[in-house]
């Protein structure tokens, strides 16, 4: 590599990472007009750091949640291909779904909008084992 190349290299790779990191964070970021968690439209991905001593319940707090966000997409006629109307089939792909809505990839951008309170919701209930509660 010529000396002027590398000199340009090695400057501007330590900007690299930050913004790398920004924009991920823009990428994840959900803004709306109904944030529906206190006001506070999300800023960034944000998930459950682990499975909290008061289990989320499913049928009162994390059914509405996937109906909201996941079924328009996510159901037999849907376009994800991969139905999630039933707690079988939810539970059967926890993993899955754990993984995709902790790095902001469910919803999509263009999909319905998941608030922070909701995703923590859904990540601390997918954490917990996703019990049938």
């Amino acid at each position: 590599m010529h000396r002027s190349a590398r000199a340009a290299c090695s400057k501007a790779l330590p900007w690299l990472p930050v913004a790398l990191a920004a924009a991920f964070a823009i990428a994840c970021s959900n803004a709306s007009d109904d944030p529906g968690d206190g006001g506070t439209p999300p800023s960034s991905c944000v998930s459950a750091p682990s499975c909290p001593a008061q289990v989320p319940s499913y049928k009162t707090e994390i059914l509405p949640i996937l109906q909201q966000a996941c079924i328009t997409c996510h159901s037999p006629d849907g376009s994800a291909g991969r139905p999630e109307n039933t707690y079988a089939e939810v539970y059967s792909q926890r993993g899955s779904i754990l993984s995709q809505v902790a790095i902001c990839q469910m919803p999509p951008l263009n999909g319905p909008v998941m608030s922070n309170a909701q995703r923590v919701a859904l990540t601390a209930w997918l954490k917990c084992g996703a019990p049938n509660n």
